[in-house]
């Protein structure tokens, strides 16, 4: 140690060995930053990184060695052998190249951080003893083992440790730590390399006229170094600009929606996040939450394509993005639905305003392909001035008081009140009372409905219905639980449960009675539904022939390729299938071309008052004309008085339901009603 500070002070001019520092620091500085970046460049642009890096990094240390030879004064005449000059470049350079590919392209974090930061020492090491064995002076170079040795081991040393940091530990600043090493390594290496030489003199040697004085190495270092930097600065800018960039589209492409460029999901938790903080901080501050979502907007879909609808999605949400003021925040969430923020209000009243200027834009006509549609939109409405403070908890009741104006069709906005808590948490109660009644079974109960052929009036079948014998509330009717289980979902487990109850009773009757069974889309859409129905005919033993599944409209428009697929499987499995509650869609027409029906249900809605009503009348017998031209037979429901009856009976409906033939029956009673009509017995 003691030789190499002797080296430094006594033949070297402090002045350049601070300039080789300063640029060996800034050379460093580059390398660094550009080798962390090897390791997150992709594939295509590794190879021009590694270049680049690599001459920054070589160049750093050519140039850090030819400086500091220059500042070495030995007091007599010396030069350096071009040739050998240049190409101790050219080894530095392409040693860096090696050092930089195993860092680049090893698997192993161990064998990448040995083995680059070995060579990196290496490289030091060559270049500098080939620089060496170009300094040409009237005597012989000879060298001190021990430091020589020493020089080497140390660049090694410090090169490993270089890379270590480099690797595992250069996060935020730390990268500092990084350079210094760097640095050290480079310039321990050379000063101790220093020490390790003694010239000795000699008349038979002498300093060929050719050779690169010391001012035509200064300037030919330190244009090389100039270039070299120039271009390390000019990458590591290029590179920064181009990672800024694209930092911030993948920042825009995460928070905000891809089709109609409002803030996403993501979006609206950071600035709900930020307004918590706000409301903590500032307890004048005021927030308030809307939650909106579009009225017939599946409709669009269903009518005229997903393109129709993408196209209704960017018209609202450029509308509602075009007047939003200062403190007004809206984001899409998904769907058709949509959230709005609003600050620095005073009253409730204000907010209002905000809900109706959002309600006035969105429900203006949208046209798309020569057509125009008018939609709706629920909105829901929830404030930290009567509603509470909590951001989480405003966005929930907003969205309860959301619902609740989609549920009311005289108003399209809401704001949300104790009562609707209310029957929102029996809401929730009930859903889990459902899930349970779903594991246990014992509180549900089948009651069917008779349905008689018209001609002679005689029971041909039954349509099961669902009750629920809830263990506190009683019955629960159906319009309260049947749409709570589409919602959830549990209508899957309902409809088999009904399906496996049905067909075991169904099994105990004689053959010339058939069971309907109605079949919720959601469980259409299984992928298991078929084979379901086939273990539930092979456990029961039911005739797959004496088993009616009862479909609506809306199971086959939410997709139709599916659900034709679905049905084509029951039908070849000998099952029938029913069109049920026929002319409250759309599309029904169409769908009795293409779908394999065995029956249609007029819906009841048409059939009440039917004697006396010339619209429904014109329905009904429209309907059991386009039966009998696609020799499809017509079931009419909702049959409870005797002229209704002889209407039907005049137009040739086929069979008939309804209370006219009694109310649902109990599983004893319609044993008794089967046992009264068996084959060969008169009945009464």
């Amino acid at each position: 140690m003691y030789s190499v500070v002797q080296c430094i002070t006594q033949e070297h001019s402090l002045g350049l060995v601070a300039v080789a520092a300063l640029v060996c620091v800034i050379g460093s500085w580059l390398s660094v930053l550009m080798t962390q970046r090897l390791g997150r460049t992709a594939a295509t642009g590794r190879l021009v990184q590694l270049g680049l890096t690599s001459l920054i990094s070589g160049g750093t240390v050519w140039t850090t060695h030819f400086i500091a030879m220059l500042a070495f004064d030995p007091g007599y005449a010396h030069g350096y052998d071009p040739l050998l000059t240049g190409v101790s470049l050219a080894a530095a350079v392409v040693g860096m190249l090696m050092t930089n590919g195993v860092y680049a392209f090893a698997h192993s974090t161990n064998y990448r951080i040995a083995a680059s930061g070995a060579m990196f020492g290496l490289s030091v090491s060559t270049m500098h003893y080939l620089g060496m064995s170009g300094y040409l002076l009237p005597g012989e170079i000879v060298w001190q083992t021990t430091p020589l040795i020493s020089s080497i081991l140390i660049a090694a040393a410090l090169g490993v440790a270089t890379y270590e940091y480099l690797t595992r530990f250069a996060t935020g600043r730390r990268w500092i730590v990084a350079v210094v090493l760097m640095t050290l390594t480079i310039c321990t290496m050379h000063f101790t390399g220093m020490s390790a030489i003694t010239v000795q003199l000699s008349p038979l040697y002498s300093v060929p006229p050719e050779v690169i004085s010391d001012a035509t190495l200064g300037l030919f270092v330190l244009g090389t170094m100039a270039i070299i930097l120039m271009i390390g600065f000019a990458a590591l800018s290029i590179e920064t600009n181009m990672e800024s960039e694209a930092r911030n589209q993948l920042q825009h492409a995460a928070m905000h929606d891809p089709l109609t460029g409002l803030p996403n999901r993501m979006a609206l938790t950071r600035k709900i996040a930020s307004l918590t903080e706000l409301l903590d901080r500032d307890e004048t501050e005021r927030v308030a939450v809307l939650t909106l979502d579009l009225n017939l907007f599946k409709e669009i879909n269903d009518l005229y394509g997903h393109a129709a609808g993408d196209t209704v999605l960017t018209t609202v949400a450029n509308r509602l993005n075009s007047v939003l003021e200062k403190d007004e925040f809206v984001a899409r969430i998904g769907g058709d639905e949509f959230v709005a923020l609003k600050q620095g209000f005073r009253r409730v009243d204000q907010v209002l305003a905000f809900a109706e200027r959002l309600h006035a834009l969105i429900v203006e006509p949208v046209d798309f392909d020569n057509t125009s549609a008018i939609i709706g939109v629920a909105i829901g409405v929830a404030t930290s001035l009567e509603d509470g403070r909590s951001i989480r908890d405003l966005l929930h009741k907003s969205d309860v008081a959301m619902y609740r104006a989609k549920a009311d069709a005289d108003r399209h906005i809401c704001l949300f009140n104790a009562q609707m808590e209310k029957h929102n948490r029996e809401r929730l109660e009930l859903v889990n009372d459902l899930r349970h009644a779903c594991v246990r079974g014992d509180q549900f109960e089948l009651v069917y409905q008779l349905q008689n052929d018209l001609s002679s009036l005689a029971p041909v079948g039954f349509e099961v219905l669902l009750r629920w014998n809830h263990p506190s509330k009683g019955r629960v009717s159906p319009d309260t639980f049947i749409p709570i289980a589409e919602e959830t979902g549990l209508i899957r487990e309902v409809g088999l449960w009904v399906l496996r109850t049905a067909c075991h009773e169904a099994k105990c009757w004689p053959g010339h009675f058939n069971i309907a069974v109605n079949v919720a889309p959601q469980q259409l859409m299984q992928p298991s539904f078929v084979e379901h129905v086939s273990d539930i005919l092979l456990e029961t033993g039911l005739p797959a022939e004496r088993l009616e599944l009862e479909i609506t409209e809306a199971s086959i428009i939410d997709d139709q390729v599916h659900t034709l697929k679905v049905m084509q499987q029951l039908k070849t499995m000998g099952l029938r299938i029913a069109m049920d509650d026929f002319g409250t869609g759309y599309s029904s027409l169409a769908m009795l071309q293409t779908f394999p029906f065995d029956k249609i249900k007029i819906d009841q809605s048409f059939v009440q008052n039917v004697h006396i009503d010339a619209q429904r009348a014109a329905i009904v017998r429209s309907t059991l004309l386009l039966g009998a031209a696609l020799n499809i037979p017509v079931l009419a429901e909702g049959v409870e008085v005797e002229d209704e009856l002889q209407f039907l009976r005049v137009e040739k409906c086929a069979s008939v339901q309804g209370f006219y033939f009694g109310k649902p029956m109990t599983r004893d009673e319609v044993r008794e009603v089967v046992k009264a009509n068996q084959p060969g017995k008169k009945t009464a």
